[in-house]
């Protein structure tokens, strides 16, 4: 097959799409798009509030609740880019842009040198996309049909590779626990640091092979190539269901085809609503970052690691949960794993990883040494996914699992008390 031949059907999209709309009616779909646009309101409440320099408490709540229909709207800009591609490419579109806001979020927290909120927030969003958002697909796919299916050659592919990005965390966190005491004083955080340097390298080269397998040597895998499965109604009554063969690049059934998308964006508007957005949430989540400090301190009794590893990730991950939630609905469950499973491979490969190089550059002591508990409830979460996944098949009880470990882990870091991680005894230093 040419590679011409691979890239037109990457961008060709599953259904044919109608015509586009003009700027008016983009812009009227926008405004139209969610109630979660009210909270558009607080965008210009939180900067004033905090360029006033009023209560921090104020700021993160307004800063928090501005972020919320950014990332909305992050994602109906996305979706509507989406449409116009493949599933397998949509599901990277959506999982990039869907990472947007915690990669702001992460970026504006290393430049103040808040290393452990850039990791507790991007560990969080790994927890919430795998537990959170997924089981909402699970749920809310299960409640309309009995079972769906999706291509199990990926979904244990996907396992490996979190299970990779695991060992990449246990890893350090090993090392520092068990050989600390061995190492020359002082040596242990450059040993860490190298290590962290070493192993981002690693990590984003299995992401690019990743990618080349997804979008060009193994490309029939993601192009649709199995429908979700029906296999029950609610009313438990056998439905048809049509399994096309791998090697085939036709991704729907004729009578799926001749189903045509109604999109409600133009594509200027779409780009232009993407950028718009993302400069809005930069100044908005800077706000944010900067009120946490003073939030703690008002409030000694909320734990710090609470917020950053539950609440911030839930605020970023809105647009993606609404994605993943909304296309599980629709019968669309590879598109759904592709957004939550996919975004979960894109940060624990390539965000962090990166991450981790740019401090390297900024000369920060970032490294891959996660709070051990952290990175315990982790582990335990892609073996949860993992067993939940292998058999290809979903049904709404795997998302109660998935949902009832996530609001466990949520309330075990409810009262996690505030530490300073020590190296040799001494706290880490950054400037």
């Amino acid at each position: 097959m040419s590679i011409l031949h691979r890239l037109r059907a990457l961008f060709s999209p599953v259904r044919p799409v109608g015509p586009p709309p003009t700027y008016l009616a983009s812009a009227k779909a926008t405004l139209k798009y969610s109630p979660l646009n009210l909270c558009l309101l607080f965008i210009p409440v939180s900067w004033a509030l905090h360029y006033t320099h009023q209560s921090p408490t104020l700021v993160f709540v307004f800063s928090a609740l501005a972020i919320v229909p950014l990332a909305a709207l992050l994602g109906l800009g996305t979706e509507q880019i989406a449409l116009r591609t493949s599933q397998s490419f949509g599901g990277l579109l959506n999982a990039t842009l869907g990472n947007v806001v915690e990669m702001i979020i992460a970026g504006i927290a290393l430049k103040q040198c808040e290393l452990e909120l850039v990791q507790s927030s991007l560990l969080g969003g790994l927890l919430s996309n795998l537990l959170l958002v997924l089981g909402m697909a699970f749920i809310v796919g299960g409640y309309r049909f009995h079972q769906q299916e999706f291509q199990p050659m990926v979904a244990q592919l996907n396992s490996s590779l979190l299970v990779v990005s695991v060992i990449a965390l246990i890893i350090p966190a090993a090392f520092h626990e068990y050989l600390e005491e061995r190492l020359r004083i002082g040596t242990e955080v450059n040993i860490l640091l190298q290590l962290s340097r070493g192993s981002a390298v690693i990590l984003i080269l299995i992401y690019f092979g990743y990618l080349v397998f997804q979008f060009y040597s193994h490309n029939h895998l993601f192009l649709d190539t199995v429908s979700t499965s029906m296999s029950f109604t609610r009313s438990f009554a056998r439905s048809s269901t049509e399994t096309l063969p791998l090697p085939s690049m036709s991704p729907t059934t004729r009578s799926e085809r001749n189903e045509m998308e109604i999109v409600k964006l133009n594509v200027p508007f779409a780009l232009g609503l993407l950028v718009a957005t993302t400069a809005l949430a930069y100044v908005t989540a800077e706000n944010l970052v900067d009120s946490l400090h003073g939030l703690i301190a008002d409030h000694p009794n909320v734990s710090k690691e609470w917020i950053t590893l539950i609440i911030i990730p839930i605020i970023s991950n809105a647009a993606e949960h609404a994605t993943a939630v909304v296309v599980a609905s629709k019968g669309k469950f590879d598109l759904a794993m592709s957004v939550a499973v996919g975004s979960c491979i894109q940060i624990a490969l390539f965000v962090i990883p990166i991450l981790i190089l740019v401090a390297w550059g900024m000369d920060k002591p970032l490294t891959l040494f996660f709070d051990p508990l952290e990175t315990l409830v982790l582990f335990f979460s892609v073996l949860l996914v993992k067993f939940s996944v292998e058999d290809g098949k979903s049904h709404w009880m795997s998302g109660l699992v998935l949902i009832g470990a996530y609001i466990l882990i949520a309330l075990s870091f409810w009262n996690f008390p505030e530490t300073t991680r020590l190296f040799q005894g001494q706290p880490l230093v950054c400037v």
